[in-house]
């Protein structure tokens, strides 16, 4: 797959983890390291970290909170800031306001952004 269908499906590439010790990527079933056997569990989670966080962004907006789901993506942005998945999302969330704001919340970027003199 190109990377112009992944962007058009919303797929994004794998993540390669490497062993810290051996240079030698990472068994994506076991989590470990073929070579030295160390488990790299940990180093997995933060590697796909903001892809964790997009997809609960997903699960948030299809459970109604998207609070929650705006605060997910911002968090997936700044961890990954070329996953365009989640970047497109927190775009077209933040420009239609679909998530709401809370009240006493920043003004709008518009709102912000008018002369005041």
């Amino acid at each position: 797959m190109s990377a112009a269908t992944s962007a058009a499906t919303g797929a994004v590439t794998s993540l390669d983890v490497l062993c810290p010790l051996c240079k030698v990527p990472a068994d994506r079933e076991t989590l470990g390291c073929p070579s030295c056997r160390e488990d790299l569990g940990v180093l997995f989670r933060l590697r796909y970290a903001a892809r964790i966080d997009y997809n609960r962004a997903l699960e948030a907006l299809a459970a109604g909170d998207g609070g929650l789901a705006l605060g997910l993506l911002h968090r997936a942005v700044v961890a990954e800031p070329g996953l365009e998945p989640a970047r497109e999302l927190l775009e077209s969330l933040s420009v239609s306001g679909s998530a709401g704001s809370a009240p006493g919340s920043a003004p709008a970027a518009s709102e912000r952004d008018t002369p005041s003199g």
